[in-house]
């Protein structure tokens, strides 16, 4: 009676023991590919063959989850963008294009998150390369030897980045080449992909297989692209005005070049003719004030705090309706000298074209003016004397308002052609 019940008792660890020897278990794949529509993340069962795909999807999934001896041991994923557009959309694109393709699987079959491999953006330019590399384009060299370029990021329409080698794309052959990589070449490298790893359990005595079954190991999908360098700088022309000296009437207007990261030169033109309420207020002038200006802090452009020194150069004519007018010398010795400036800058656009600008800055100048009485008409106004002297102080405030445009001819080409907001693919 101990030996039977000790039988019965060990019988389900037996029968476990030997359950756990006759069986093989047999690794194999399975790759589905999806398209996508250009700038679209959302999947579309009716474009091209999508609905014959996902009915394949969906057949396997219900196999293996209907087979108990069949078990999902890893999942790839991947979301691509074609090189078309802005960096950050189509990393924004490919990860949404992963995304829905992963919902889309999960509506099927449950798959833990531990087993499943998903890259987080891909913008397949080594596989772009060698697609154009077989094929049959005529300027294909050259399209070959801008990829072998390398990624590199620069700023683009706001705070978007776009990688250089688009831009140059675009522009070869005055367009002519890029449209004719669209379509096929751009047009197969949107797309989704999964690959499905399973076990297979097979019984021994069912098994006809070599005794050295050869498994297939597990791969990723693909090779994580490799991040592109971002160039933080790109050159801007400034057009600009001073509000502070329109408020004053003095027409104004500045433009602005970048020439190098941290560095840009400003010219200022102001100009006043007129008497303010009357004819003894006034203060007319002609005056230009270059400015070399460092940027400590610049990024994209050159924006943040700034240092300038500048040199300035001012023909006056002025007069705040006491006893005298003060004019400089015969009308034709201006003021020259120069100073140093501090200022700031801030976009006040989301596309960062707008921007506001505050600035002071303090100056020498020597002077040699004429003393006039102030009359209402000033030509009655009798000469009093000539002064010469060194006159130091406040030489600038300024509140501005600038609009910038790019000044790389890569950018402005992009731009001419109405990209304007970065779409992908």
């Amino acid at each position: 009676m101990k030996r039977i019940l000790m039988t019965v008792f060990l019988l389900p660890y037996l029968f476990g023991a030997f359950a756990r020897t006759d069986t093989v278990g047999y690794n194999s794949s399975k790759h589905f590919r999806l398209r996508y529509v250009i700038n679209i993340a959302e999947l579309d069962s009716s474009f091209v063959d999508n609905s014959d795909r996902i009915t394949d999807i969906r057949e396997f999934l219900t196999e293996i989850r209907n087979d108990s001896l069949t078990h999902i041991t890893g999942v790839d994923f991947r979301g691509t963008a074609s090189p078309d557009g802005t960096y950050d959309f189509n990393v924004w694109l490919s990860e949404n294009r992963l995304r829905t393709f992963k919902e889309m699987v999960n509506s099927y079959i449950s798959i833990p998150d531990s087993l499943i491999f998903a890259q987080s953006s891909d913008i397949p330019w080594d596989e772009f390369r060698q697609k154009v590399a077989e094929s049959d384009l005529e300027n294909k060299e050259e399209v070959l030897v801008i990829i072998d370029e390398g990624p590199k990021l620069v700023p683009f329409w706001g705070n978007r980045r776009i990688d250089h080698r688009l831009l140059k794309l675009k522009k070869l052959r005055g367009g002519k080449v890029w449209d004719e990589l669209k379509k096929p070449i751009l047009f197969d490298l949107r797309y989704g992909d999964a690959v499905f790893y399973y076990t297979t359990l097979i019984p021994l005595p069912y098994l006809h297989l070599p005794m050295e079954i050869k498994l297939e190991e597990k791969q990723p999908l693909a090779i994580l692209p490799v991040s592109p360098s971002y160039e933080t700088w790109l050159p801007r022309l400034y057009l600009k005005t001073n509000l502070m000296g329109l408020a004053a009437l003095s027409v104004n207007l500045a433009v602005e070049a970048d020439f190098a990261p941290h560095w840009s030169v400003t010219l200022p033109v102001y100009y006043s003719a007129i008497d303010y309420f009357k004819s003894t207020i006034k203060f007319r002038n002609f005056s230009i004030q270059p400015e070399l200006r460092y940027w400590p802090n610049a990024k994209g452009y050159n924006h943040g705090f700034f240092l300038g020194a500048h040199f300035g150069l001012m023909y006056y004519n002025f007069a705040i309706g006491g006893p005298y007018r003060y004019q400089d010398r015969r009308g034709r010795t201006p003021a020259i000298g120069g100073g140093l400036a501090l200022g700031y800058r801030k976009p006040i656009s989301k596309n960062h074209r707008w921007h506001i600008e505050f600035t002071a800055g303090a100056g020498v100048y020597p002077i040699d003016y004429d003393v006039f009485e102030n009359t209402p008409n000033y030509k009655e106004g009798q000469w009093v004397r000539r002064n010469k002297k060194t006159w130091w102080g406040l030489d600038q405030a300024a509140i501005t308002l600038s609009y910038n445009f790019p000044l790389s001819k890569y950018e402005r080409k992009y731009l001419s052609q109405g990209n304007m907001k970065g779409g992908g693919l």
